[in-house]
């Protein structure tokens, strides 16, 4: 960052020299500005005290007028210097988590992009530290979906070789399904689809209140089967309402991991949402595989997790998660979905 000298002569003299010797060596980076500041602000802070104990009346805003010298003397605005100081602050104060952010904005003397990636770490943090706020765990922050796609091509023929291996929904039915319900208002949702199954699933997203982002492929280590191609990935379309929080690093559009039992996502799907969505709580919709104790399973072959009886001590109950309500009726529990359908996949 370049530096006004004229604006030197207003700053504490000790400061004023130093800056003095060093302007020539080189331009001050941000982190370098933000010192300066700290420095003017300290001393400051300690002319107010003396004229605190002599009995004078500090001006008023002196604390603001020191960031905006050093901040004009730096050729920026005092915004941008709180938002360098927030950035070094965070640095010195967790270098493991932060001292990356701190290290790119010196060399590149960009300032937004790291302040921005440091708050929304801190955002991050702050949602998964935060306790649900309902007994049932809703409204959830992330919500996995992997409904029962209605295959009806070829039913009744004996020699197709596409098996069903659970009771199918229709897309009227999956649509009326109030998952609006549960989630939060500023929410994210994976929606888990076929390839057959592209073009409804956009209308179940619209239908639930979602807006389609983007979509996760998962490439699987083996092929399954079909009548076109023979299928070896899945599909999951990213989609949010209202303005939630992702924590993106080096996630991808490519999933990769193996085929387990059928329907199953593998365990890296759920490790991803982890990383990229901060919550408190998940849900998972139609599910079959309890991740960790942070998921809550909604289905009719869902784990079952087991909880301390309120009525006797030491004993035990089976918790399955409430209904979702379908329309005005009460809808059969989340069956266990058909993305890895052997159909027409």
């Amino acid at each position: 960052m370049k530096l006004d000298i004229k604006i030197l002569a207003l700053l504490p003299f000790e400061l004023r020299m130093e800056i003095a010797e060093n302007v020539d060596r080189k331009d001050f980076n941000p982190s370098e500005v933000a010192a300066i500041w700290k420095r003017c602000e300290s001393a400051a802070k300690g002319a107010a005290a003396e004229r605190q104990r002599s009995g004078k009346v500090s001006p008023r805003g002196e604390g603001g007028r020191a960031r905006d010298l050093v901040a004009k003397m730096a050729g920026t605005s005092g915004r941008t210097l709180e938002k360098i100081v927030a950035v070094t602050d965070a640095a010195e104060a967790e270098p493991a988590k932060f001292g990356k952010l701190k290290e790119d904005m010196d060399r590149t003397g960009r300032v937004n992009g790291p302040f921005k990636r440091l708050k929304v770490a801190k955002q991050a943090d702050a949602i998964k530290c935060r306790p649900s706020q309902l007994p049932a765990h809703s409204p959830y922050r992330v919500i996995t979906a992997d409904p029962p796609w209605p295959y009806d091509k070829r039913q009744d023929d004996p020699s197709h070789r596409g098996t069903y291996f659970y009771p199918q929904m229709s897309i009227a039915d999956i649509c009326a399904l109030e998952v609006g319900s549960i989630a939060h208002d500023d929410s994210i949702l994976w929606l888990w689809t076929t390839n057959h199954h592209m073009r409804e699933a956009f209308d179940v997203l619209a239908t639930w209140g979602f807006q389609q982002k983007t979509i996760l492929t998962w490439v699987k280590d083996k092929m399954g089967r079909g009548d076109w191609l023979r299928g070896q990935s899945e599909h999951c379309l990213m989609a949010v309402r209202g303005k939630p929080i992702v924590s993106l690093t080096n996630q991808t559009t490519i999933l990769r991991g193996p085929v387990r039992e059928h329907s199953q996502k593998p365990s890296e799907f759920y490790q991803l949402v982890e990383s990229l969505c901060p919550a408190s709580r998940y849900a998972d919709l139609f599910s079959r595989y309890r991740h960790n104790e942070k998921w809550d399973c909604h289905g009719d072959e869902a784990p079952v997790v087991m909880r301390a009886s309120n009525s006797h001590c030491g004993a035990h109950e089976n918790v399955r998660s409430p209904r979702l309500t379908q329309g005005k009726q009460t809808a059969p529990p989340f069956q266990n979905n058909g993305c890895e359908m052997t159909d027409d996949d």
